[in-house]
């Protein structure tokens, strides 16, 4: 049995995904859920970028761009009207993964798979300390995808992870996204994943 908590009063139905996650202050959780196997307990907050870039850049080694360049990535999404980044924080503590998430119509995806309106596109930056067990990336990601389709908005939930990162393609099969094709971008070869309210609870 799971115990499922949200932040009252922000359920998407008035003033949309976008707007209403943008009320939130940096440090406040917007939405928690309770493991009982293990007893953990994973909470989703809007992204800060003085307390979160030495985490998100110390799991990014694989990125040639500059801590200052990723921090003003972040800075752009704070105040944007088509994307949001939150963090995902194990039992408020310890800091488990990274979202984006963002329009599909703004997306550099939108030239490469055709996408409709409420579609929207995830990526994710996990924590790669050999102490996480992998469990738990399934467990957040689970998390922070039932939260995003509470938004009446938020048709579909799509992923797009190299096709060579076996965990994170492995991962998203088990929290109920479904392959759906190839795609090049300028750097390799991606999966292309699909999660629909049905597939993500059918999972």
């Amino acid at each position: 049995m799971e115990i499922l908590c949200t932040t009252p009063g922000f359920t998407g139905q008035k003033d949309g995904f976008i707007a209403t996650t943008g009320l939130h202050k940096k440090k406040e959780v917007v939405y928690s859920k309770h493991f009982q196997h293990p007893s953990i307990t994973l909470s989703l907050r809007p992204f800060c970028i003085p307390l979160d870039m030495p985490a998100v850049y110390s799991w990014a080694w694989k990125q040639s761009r500059s801590p200052n360049t990723i921090a003003t990535s972040y800075l752009y999404a704070g105040s944007s009207d088509f994307i949001r980044s939150f963090m995902i924080m194990l039992n408020d503590r310890r800091a488990l993964c990274q979202v984006d998430i963002c329009a599909a119509d703004k997306d550099e995806l939108y030239d490469a798979y055709p996408t409709t309106t409420g579609d929207y596109i995830i990526r994710l930056v996990m924590n790669t300390n050999r102490n996480v067990f992998r469990p738990l990336h399934l467990k957040a990601l689970q998390t922070f995808v039932e939260y995003f389709f509470l938004f009446p908005e938020i048709r579909q939930i799509i992923a797009e992870p190299e096709a060579e990162n076996k965990v994170f393609n492995d991962t998203l099969l088990k929290a109920g996204f479904q392959f759906e094709e190839q795609v090049h971008n300028h750097y390799s070869v991606c999966n292309l994943f699909i999660c629909t309210r049905e597939s993500f609870i059918a999972a």
